[in-house]
């Protein structure tokens, strides 16, 4: 595999993700040796993509356990005497990250049977990542090939009043809830500070603009400011950001379709009546710190108080993992006929991702217009992982023949 770079050019080296025990494995391919009708060796961009996987693996929070030079003569030599990493790297905490590919180079220069001061061996970085196990080996290669599409920031009021009443949990677990929004500051109550204390505006635009720009941020007085507690949890709520600890670092992934959502161990909980505790999170994944939508059926679009988070597989018979997959689960559906029509069955996908409608008899009118309008419609929330939920529903609540 190769990875691309920020500006879309593939980069010649190759590399791959590997189960490694219980961690995974970034195995480098060495450069060097002629190509046939190629001006370049092979892997001649052996640095560069070596320095842009250690970036994006920095801003997923990883750790460098261990590195060895694996290439066949240097497998027969014991491991200590192949290591190229003394002891583990935090790549949060490493910012000079030319530096750290250097000593890399240097150290691989030391071992071989002949060594020749060959900076470019094929390498064996053994990782620890929270959120990864053995078994994300593909998962963890494409995330890496591929550039980070991060989009733009939403704005700091919109994001701040649509999380108005909810609970915004910070690292360490403890619940803010924003009460007030106002242009320059928000009132925010914890349990020890039940009236409120104000934040302003500006350190949560600050916080959003390094997320966005950077890909990564720590959570701390020198990067978030005095209330960074509280501006972590913000960042936090936003579609494709993972939190990794020690030290604590938010990272944000594909904005189009995160990586990892937040999880929720028990979904219902009991006030006076059962409440679905994953509801607003859903919503707000849906929308993406967006204040207008175009709704997944009909594509019109419509301000985020016209549109509901609306499950393709009935909530009530989804599995605690199904009810989790909040990427795949739900889409947007307004409430000017298509989330009614789709609960009801006269309105489902198929496995093309065009919607069919059925008409009942009787249907006339607007109504028929609009299924109308509805027939064959590329819909927007249909992909590889919808794609059982949207055969679930064709199957179980559509009315009419699903062909």
């Amino acid at each position: 595999m190769r990875a691309t770079d920020d500006a879309g050019v593939e980069l010649n080296a190759e590399f791959e993700v590997v189960p490694d025990g219980d961690h995974l494995a970034l195995v480098l391919q060495s450069a060097g040796g002629k190509v046939k009708g190629s001006p370049h060796p092979r892997n001649h961009q052996y640095n560069v993509a070596l320095e842009l996987l250690l970036r994006r693996l920095r801003e997923i929070g990883a750790v460098i356990v261990s590195g060895v030079v694996d290439s066949a003569p240097a497998k027969r030599l014991p491991a200590e005497e192949r290591s190229i990493v003394d002891s583990p790297i935090v790549l949060a905490e490493t910012h000079d990250l030319e530096a750290l590919r250097r000593r890399l180079g240097r150290a691989q220069g030391r071992i071989g049977q002949n060594p020749d001061g060959n900076a470019t061996k094929l390498i064996r970085l053994r990782l620890q990542i929270s959120g990864y196990a053995a078994d994300d080996a593909v998962r963890l290669a494409a995330e890496l090939a591929r550039p980070a599409n991060r989009g733009e920031a939403p704005d700091a009021l919109a994001l701040l009043r649509s999380l108005i009443g909810d609970p915004v949990t910070t690292a360490t677990g403890r619940v803010n809830t924003i009460v007030e929004v106002n242009q320059k500051q928000v009132r925010v109550t914890t349990e020890k500070s039940p009236e409120g204390q104000w934040v302003d505006v500006r350190d949560v635009e600050a916080g959003l603009a390094k997320l966005y720009e950077q890909g990564s941020v720590l959570v701390n007085v020198e990067e978030l400011g005095h209330r960074s507690s509280f501006v972590g949890a913000v960042l936090l709520t936003i579609p494709g950001t993972t939190l990794a600890l020690s030290p604590v670092v938010i990272t944000l992934h594909d904005a189009k379709f995160p990586v990892r959502v937040q999880k929720f161990d028990k979904l219902d909980g009991i006030a006076q009546v059962k409440v679905r505790k994953e509801q607003s999170a859903l919503r707000r994944l849906l929308l993406g710190g967006r204040t207008t939508a175009p709704c997944d059926l009909c594509g019109d679009e419509y301000p985020e108080d016209f549109l509901v988070a609306a499950h393709i597989k009935k909530r009530s018979l989804c599995s605690d993992d199904e009810r989790n997959d909040l990427v795949n689960v739900a889409m947007l559906a307004c409430k000017f006929g298509c989330d009614s029509l789709f609960e009801s069955g006269h309105v489902t996908v198929d496995d093309a991702g065009r919607v069919l409608v059925w008409f009942e008899d009787g249907f006339r009118g607007r109504l028929h217009d609009h299924l109308t309008q509805l027939d064959g419609r590329a819909c927007g929330a249909h992909r590889v992982g919808s794609q059982p939920y949207f055969t679930w529903h064709r199957t179980n609540v559509y009315r009419g023949l699903a062909g």
